[in-house]
């Protein structure tokens, strides 16, 4: 019996030994982790957005609460403890009694493991209950300082995690010459989406932004909501030039953009800027330039990117645009089908279309401002000009489709089977890259902007109505754009 009770009591003690020190290693854990937040929150950080200073103090607050009821938690173990020891050792007295003849019997053995058991079950079971609410502490505390570092409308990084990033990044970069980036983005014409659909549908851009930095920027990297419309993402291990690149990776990421609020399409695009770390600079000074980069976009007609190379700004020309400009520059001129060939062709392509009720679809484009470029340039560099245009748009076109060079500048593309969605899909992308090639004439270079009308050939219409439909398209929308145009010079000069 002496040796079965010796065993009992061992297990008894090894449990609550074991039980103990779980308990002790979570409770050290948490207790180490709320120190560290606080110290992180009363760390100073630079240029905080305002009400960023309130949000530290009910950071700081909430941690020394914390705190506080795992102090108040360890306490109450402790007096646990305390009063286990206290019964272990009455038992212990006991069983001394028991082996100097104070007592017989069996029973009375049997009675004091029984109490030590269930002292021990009591014992364990408050030690598991302390051990998980130090686990719900800890986890509420992680939830406390993501939502604190978090921006609620796009679930990016907000100004706090940016100033935090910044500030190691460019430790990173004094102490350890690695390098990083800076790129800033405002969405443009932000207002207009407010005014013109309500605040729920520019909530609904800023999301969708949000999206989609989430989806294009680094895992070792850090894209955040900066106020406002205002964005910022900081490149890790970046060098300016991988900066501009991926600086225009994001602008056209915004552009392509799929925003659909009440049934509408919006259309999305940004002014950003980039700039990268240099020797000695503050922090506050390269988001200044990079602010100035964002700028210097926005002063050019938005929707493109500059970067700063400490002193000014420069535009950042894509590579695959660059090179479609050098192939319209360098396409061979041909001869292309005049109205009237065009119209007979058309005529007949009607009546397939008619005939097998396949949709067809004409796409009508202008050089915008071409009288001006004939009066600056003269007629031979203005009509060499739109032939070369002319073969590049060629050069995406399928087989079946056929392209005429009409008067004035003017360009009209014939799409069988196609309907006016993909025919806008297909005139848009041609429009994209025509705006993103800078011409080169002599020793400077010009760049293109083309309007552009989507009509599909109705029943009952012929030739030559088909092209007029396609005509008036052209000039409405024109007209749309250019006060659409008209309205942002005047926004942007409030």
């Amino acid at each position: 019996m002496d040796f079965a009770l010796a065993v009992t009591i061992s297990r008894v003690v090894s449990d609550v030994a074991l039980a103990f020190a779980a308990f002790f290693a979570g409770f050290c854990g948490a207790v180490i982790y709320v120190r560290f937040i606080s110290r992180s929150n009363a760390a100073p950080e630079p240029r905080r957005e305002e009400g960023c200073g309130e949000m530290s103090a009910n950071d700081a607050a909430r941690a020394n609460m914390a705190a506080q009821q795992l102090r108040d938690l360890a306490r109450n173990v402790a007096s646990d403890v305390g009063a286990h020891n206290s019964f272990v050792e009455s038992i212990t007295d006991q069983l001394v009694g028991i082996e100097q003849g104070d007592a017989e019997g069996g029973a009375v053995v049997m009675d004091v493991v029984a109490k030590m058991l269930d002292a021990n079950k009591r014992l364990q079971n408050r030690l598991e209950d302390a051990e998980q609410k130090i686990k719900n502490q800890a986890e509420e505390i992680r939830n406390q300082q993501f939502e604190a570092r978090t921006d609620a409308l796009t679930r990016l990084a907000n100004r706090r995690a940016f100033d935090s990033f910044l500030v190691e990044s460019t430790e990173l970069y004094v102490n350890h010459h690695q390098p990083f980036a800076l790129v800033m983005l405002d969405v443009d014409n932000f207002k207009q989406f407010n005014d013109v659909h309500g605040h729920p549908a520019g909530d609904e851009v800023l999301r969708t932004v949000g999206r989609t930095l989430s989806r294009v920027v680094g895992a070792g990297d850090l894209a955040c909501r900066y106020g406002g419309e205002e964005f910022a993402v900081i490149l890790a291990n970046t060098t300016i030039q991988q900066g501009q690149l991926a600086a225009e990776r994001i602008r056209k990421a915004v552009a392509a953009m799929n925003v659909q609020f009440g049934g509408n399409a919006l259309r999305v695009t940004a002014s950003v800027g980039v700039a990268g770390c240099m020797d000695g600079e503050e922090p506050a000074v390269l988001v200044r330039r990079a602010d100035e980069a964002v700028y210097g976009a926005k002063k050019n007609g938005r929707n493109c990117s500059f970067w700063n190379d400490g002193a000014i700004t420069h535009l950042i020309v894509p590579e695959k645009p660059a090179a479609d400009a050098a192939k319209i520059a360098e396409s061979p001129t041909k001869c292309f089908p005049n109205r009237a060939l065009f119209a007979d062709e058309l005529g007949r392509r009607i009546a397939e279309s008619q005939r097998f009720g396949v949709p067809l679809t004409l796409v009508h484009f202008r050089v915008r401002d071409y009288a001006q470029l004939e009066h600056t340039y003269g007629n031979a560099v203005g009509t060499l000009l739109i032939d070369s245009l002319a073969s590049f748009v060629q050069s995406t076109l399928r087989d079946m489709d056929l392209l005429a060079r009409l008067e004035g500048g003017e360009l009209i593309v014939m799409l069988p089977g196609s309907s006016a969605s993909a025919a806008k899909i297909v005139g848009q992308r041609v429009r994209t890259s025509i705006s993103l090639c800078p011409v080169p004439l002599g020793d400077h270079q010009i760049r293109l902007e083309l309007d552009m009308g989507v009509a599909s050939v109705q029943t009952g219409e012929d030739a030559a109505a088909a092209m007029e439909s396609a005509r008036a398209q052209l000039d409405a929308t024109a007209a749309a754009e250019a006060q659409e145009r008209q309205q942002n010079s005047e926004l942007a000069a409030v």
